[in-house]
């Protein structure tokens, strides 16, 4: 038995975390986020948001 896992972004588990939370807007919202930016913007707009979904701030 083979099984294939297939690796997903930060980005695509958030979306997907947003969408089992049925919040299907935010979820698109972030999809249309630069790729670059998208943990910054997440998090400067809806903090409680990004830190259910396990994006936290990098305080390197």
């Amino acid at each position: 038995m083979v099984t294939a896992v297939k690796e997903i972004s930060g980005k695509e588990y958030a979306m997907s975390k947003l969408q089992d939370m049925d919040l299907d807007q935010i979820a698109n919202w972030v999809r249309s986020l630069p790729e670059d930016r998208w943990k910054e913007i997440f998090i400067f707009y809806w903090p409680a948001l990004a830190k259910k979904c396990g994006i936290t701030e990098d305080t390197a």
